[in-house]
């Protein structure tokens, strides 16, 4: 009775430790879908999503967002020794992952920071204008945040596009206009694109809104995966690696009185050739062949039992 108690409550915390940390696992899921998904993305392109860094978040996402709790609870409740260890084992060895891929993101996010100013003007001087799909992407960044180049507006004078442009004397694009949506028809003279004026023209520079976008995403991934994520993994396995253990040792018990309780019960019924029952107050004997000269003739008698049946 109390080795089923304890694995109740053995199976309790398991199961908990396992919701908790599908619980997180999913909302990070959820988050990191939505920065992939986000425009602004596109600005980074040292972010692969093929590089090996994200292939094993890849795995361990998939791995903790179900099989892992499979796993663990599955054997709590068969009580399978073995799916316990391989439980334990899988936790350990994702944890070591997650620290080594914290690490290297780290020094990616700083070198990221550093360079993002001047990673943003080159790309805006040699690709605006040029790359199609650039142009695109920078101006609805620019109508977003409601900004003008990477600095400010004078940015556009050194890039590419302010010598291919259709227009003489416009200086800005027309995505820098604080009134784009009023003039988006091309027939309309735009008056804002060929002047500086700070009350048409967005003065603040999109690098500060750029950077804002990358440190809240980097913030919000690295504490929910590292500081939540990993951590619950910590503490978990620093909680179950006694409770699987004594888990183990008290399977192992239940599986001894198991093995042995069949014997004790054969034991029991066992009964020996030459054995004498009583039944009713009556000594019952085996039945014998007597073979005793019977009138100078050697016949056969059985012995009968002498107890009514």
């Amino acid at each position: 009775m109390f080795l089923n108690q304890a694995m109740r409550y053995y199976r309790l915390w398991i199961y908990c430790c396992n919701l908790i940390l599908l619980v997180s696992v999913l909302i990070f899921i959820v988050l990191a879908v939505w920065v992939i998904t986000d425009i602004r993305l596109a600005l980074f392109p040292s972010i692969q999503l093929h590089q090996p860094t994200l292939i094993y978040a890849y795995f361990a996402l998939a791995l903790q967002g179900g099989i892992l709790q499979a796993i663990g609870c599955v054997g709590a409740l068969r009580m399978n020794e073995r799916l316990l260890t391989i439980y334990w084992t899988l936790m350990l060895v994702l944890l070591f992952g997650d620290a080594i891929v914290g690490m290297v993101w780290l020094f990616r996010y700083q070198h990221l920071t550093a360079n993002l100013r001047s990673d943003l003007r080159s790309r805006l001087l040699s690709d605006y204008g040029i790359d199609v799909e650039f142009q695109h992407l920078w101006d609805q960044i620019q109508i977003d945040s409601k900004c003008c180049g990477v600095s400010d507006p004078h940015d556009y004078n050194y890039t590419s596009w302010i010598m291919h442009k259709s227009a003489k004397h416009q200086v800005v694009p027309r995505s820098c206009c604080r009134h784009y949506n009023v003039f988006q028809d091309s027939n309309v003279n735009l008056s804002c694109v060929e002047t500086y004026r700070d009350d048409i023209i967005y003065q603040q520079g999109c690098y500060n809104s750029v950077r804002r976008w990358l440190q809240h995403n980097a913030d919000m991934l690295s504490v929910l995966g590292f500081c939540v994520i990993a951590f619950l993994k910590l503490c978990f396995l620093g909680i179950l690696r006694y409770e699987i253990k004594e888990m183990i040792q008290k399977i192992r018990i239940l599986k001894d009185m198991d093995d042995q309780s069949p014997i004790v019960g054969l034991e029991s019924q066992i009964i020996k050739p030459d054995a004498t029952h009583v039944t009713n107050n009556c000594t019952t004997h085996p039945n014998y062949v007597i073979t005793e000269p019977l009138n100078g003739n050697n016949n056969e008698r059985d012995v009968k039992n002498s107890c009514p049946v």
